[in-house]
């Protein structure tokens, strides 16, 4: 991807994750209700403004410096261009789920209350989930939104493939 289609992507894909995750876990701990409604509505915004100017300025810079790290003894292309993806996801689902995950605990004045250990579990919790949401429904999503729909590819015969070819010299 390019530079512009990279920050479209993560645009796209921190929109709609935050979006989902804060949706799941506001129904998770009070239940689909008027009063959830509302305050998914006032809370959508702020949040929103806060995962994208988080992932724009911080979650990609560590995500670079990560990706600086892990390849730095890589020589073949390929390699480097497969390991980078890998290192670029973990480490953007690892910062902007902990950083969210947290936000959201210190925003309903929840963190404090914590001991460490429901702290790593909730944390870990909302990492499970986050993890199965993009993985399956988001990233498929924001990939088809963003990069187009991919071709298919017909499979044919070798005599069709040749009977394409004489009729495309005639």
């Amino acid at each position: 991807m390019n530079s512009k289609q990279r920050l479209l992507f993560s645009i796209t894909m921190t929109t709609i994750m935050a979006s989902v995750m804060s949706w799941l876990g506001m129904a998770k701990s009070t239940g689909i209700n008027l009063a959830f409604w509302r305050a998914y509505a006032t809370s959508i915004l702020p949040t929103l403004a806060f995962a994208i100017m988080w992932n724009v300025l911080v979650a990609s810079n560590v995500a670079k410096l990560m990706i600086k790290l892990g390849t730095r003894k890589l020589t073949d292309e390929a390699e480097i261009i497969t390991r980078s993806g890998t290192i670029r996801s973990w480490t953007m689902i690892s910062v902007m789920c902990f950083t969210m995950s947290t936000l959201a605990l210190v925003v309903n004045g929840e963190l404090f209350a914590m001991t460490p250990v429901t702290f790593i579990l909730a944390f870990f919790g909302d990492f499970t989930m986050a993890f199965f949401v993009r993985g399956m429904f988001v990233m498929p999503l924001v990939k088809r939104m963003v990069l187009g729909t991919p071709k298919t590819v017909q499979i044919i015969s070798e005599e069709e493939a040749e009977e394409n070819v004489e009729a495309a010299a005639e």
